[in-house]
């Protein structure tokens, strides 16, 4: 018979819910570690002369959707890119599903700039789109 063991502690259940977050989302641009903060969807960099994370702002992007599953955070060449749902698909704001961004940061800078590069509104089945977003 099973019973309730009420003597789980806060650090238990800190790891069981690290469990469920997705793997750590970086990406090298011009020699700079870029990190996706996924519970608030921002990006950091990580300033190599203080050794500390700078906040360069959001993504455009739900990374906190599904603790950062489905989203792929990458580089390309130098720029940033980022592919998830976001809810400014479709023409006018109405709509949601599958957009790719890309900016080009800059350590130095205070804010992105995002440049929309496609979207997609049909909704997938979210396995299918993980599996999809890991190949990218």
């Amino acid at each position: 018979m099973l019973k309730d063991d009420s003597t789980v502690t806060q650090p238990a259940a800190a790891a069981a819910a690290m469990l469920l977050q997705s793997p750590p989302l970086v990406a090298v641009v011009n020699n700079e570690l870029y990190c996706l903060e996924t519970s608030c969807n921002e990006v950091r960099v990580y300033m190599k002369s203080s050794k500390t994370w700078k906040n360069l702002g959001k993504v455009p992007v739900r990374a906190d959707l599904h603790e950062g599953w489905g989203v792929a955070f990458k580089s390309l060449g130098n720029e940033l890119l980022v592919i998830g749902f976001s809810s400014s698909v479709s023409s006018g704001g109405n709509g949601s599903g599958m957009t790719i961004y890309t900016c080009s940061p800059r350590p130095e800078s205070d804010d992105l700039k995002w440049r929309r590069v496609e979207g997609c509104k049909d909704r997938l089945n979210f396995f299918l789109l993980n599996c999809s977003v890991m190949v990218a």
